[in-house]
């Protein structure tokens, strides 16, 4: 259990309840389990270590490759029986008289286990599929019971008839400590990447390698980033690129390793403007080629990471990747609805968004307010929660013709969720459902910029 443990930390809870629930080889399981939480949460990893151990006869079937129930039922077939023959399976009826077959065969009453990943995908399928897979111990002779792992509650999922309620666990989402215990475990692989591309000197490179390092920088990494962002695979991938820029001053010798306060203030504006590449996986860090005229006598073109115009060349990817993105029409009216509702107080929306508006007298303490230092403007605060009638309402004032609102048009926005372009919830709910932008403005002026709309004129902040 302790080497479980360590191989997968912070989930000893759920690790215990699922060892508890399997239990030992010659007791009943239980019929099937129901797990669910965000992406990112150890789930699969944790469900996939508890098998080996407890050395079960077990199939994993990735719902999103097995898109067929032909495909499904022939892959749980092969997993289990393990002499390699190709079997033809094309029905849940074809299904069970193969398991009785293999029972009777090989199996016996020994444990078999069924793990359903990414289970949401069993929605598009017939409704009896999921059914019977949670009652499948009462359609054969087997002791197997099916696990289903998703990032969806049960309560997404829809059944015509009554069906057998599975037993749940719950997958929470790590909290700040947790990451940072997952996250400094990969120490080493961090320090190799950055000695991969770049020429670091002795003394340097055991500065670099020391813990209180790499702890200083995941504290103040995980200070600007852990609030819009939980998923343990991106925070890796974001901590990985800026650890790079975090090292650059301590390898340039510009900067000693034990100044924290110096550190601080050279990659706190570089993790902020990293915010705007979240999700987005473009790369930074490219080499600058020496120009024709200025070759170096050796002959030799040796690569050197240039950090001076990065910020320049991000916010460029972020247009040219923005402008290549292929969403609906009015997903991308829906989209800039969503970011002009994040960064205007819902007090102006009068102001900004209907003809007939009123005169409104500009007040000394109102223009006092708006002559305050830039780091006041709504832009660079953060985006703002704003409800689904205030997004529709927006989406209608900036978009010239008229439609009706269509569950097509409600669709485009989970849609945006899901794509992680909007935070909330993918159930549209016309009384609770809230929802926050999460795109910077340059990603949102060059998706206005292909369907003519200028962002600018209807911000408070250039008002």
């Amino acid at each position: 259990m302790e080497e479980i443990q360590n191989k997968v930390p912070c989930r000893e809870e759920q690790l215990n309840d699922l060892f508890n629930l399997l239990g030992e080889g010659d007791e009943c399981l239980p019929c099937s389990i129901f797990i669910s939480g965000s992406m990112a949460t150890g789930k699969s990893l944790c469900v996939n270590s508890v098998l080996r151990n407890l050395n079960y006869k077990h199939v994993i079937i990735d719902c999103i490759e097995c898109y067929t129930p032909k495909i499904m039922y022939e892959g749980i077939l092969s997993g289990l029986d393990d002499e390699e023959i190709e079997v033809k399976c094309e029905t849940l009826m074809d299904l069970t008289n193969n398991l009785n077959r293999l029972q009777e065969a090989a199996i016996g009453n020994n444990p078999v286990v069924i793990v359903f990943d990414r289970a949401e995908r069993l929605r598009t399928m017939d409704h009896n599929i999921m059914s019977a897979f949670l009652r499948l111990r009462e359609l054969c002779n087997l002791n197997v019971c099916t696990i289903f792992i998703t990032h969806l509650v049960y309560e997404n999922f829809y059944f015509k008839m009554g069906v057998r309620e599975p037993i749940k666990l719950y997958f929470p989402n790590y909290n700040k400590e947790e990451l940072f215990k997952i996250i400094f475990l990969h120490q080493k692989s961090f320090i190799n990447h950055l000695l991969i591309t770049h020429e670091v000197d002795d003394d340097i490179r055991e500065e670099l390698e020391k813990p209180e390092l790499f702890a200083n920088f995941l504290n103040a990494f995980l200070s600007v980033f852990y609030r819009p962002c939980r998923d343990l695979i991106e925070l890796q991938h974001m901590a990985c690129v800026n650890f790079i820029k975090y090292c650059e001053p301590i390898i340039k010798n510009e900067i000693n390793a034990t100044d924290l306060s110096k550190l601080w203030r050279h990659i706190s504006p570089i993790l902020k403007s990293s915010l705007e590449l979240l999700y987005l996986r473009i790369s930074n860090s490219k080499a600058v080629n020496p120009s024709p005229g200025k070759e170096n006598s050796d002959g030799e073109s040796i690569p050197v990471h240039n950090f001076e115009n990065t910020l320049k060349e991000e916010l460029t990817s972020t247009k040219t990747f923005a402008q290549s993105f292929e969403l609906p029409y009015y997903a991308k009216f829906l989209l800039i609805a969503a970011y002009l509702a994040s960064y205007n107080p819902p007090k102006e929306d009068k102001r900004l968004f209907m003809k007939n508006h009123g005169k409104q007298r500009k007040r000394l303490q109102q223009v006092k307010a708006k002559a305050k230092i830039t780091e006041k403007l709504n832009t660079q605060l953060g985006p703002k929660v704003f409800t689904l009638d205030r997004l529709l309402a927006i989406f209608y004032a900036i978009l010239e013709e008229k439609i009706g609102l269509t569950s097509n048009l409600l669709a485009q926005i989970a849609t945006l969720v899901e794509l992680k372009l909007i935070a909330g919830s993918k159930e549209i709910d016309l009384d609770t459902a809230k929802y926050k932008c999460i795109v910077g403005y340059d990603f949102i002026s060059a998706v206005a910029q292909t369907v003519g709309f200028n962002v600018r004129k209807y911000l408070y902040d250039f008002m």
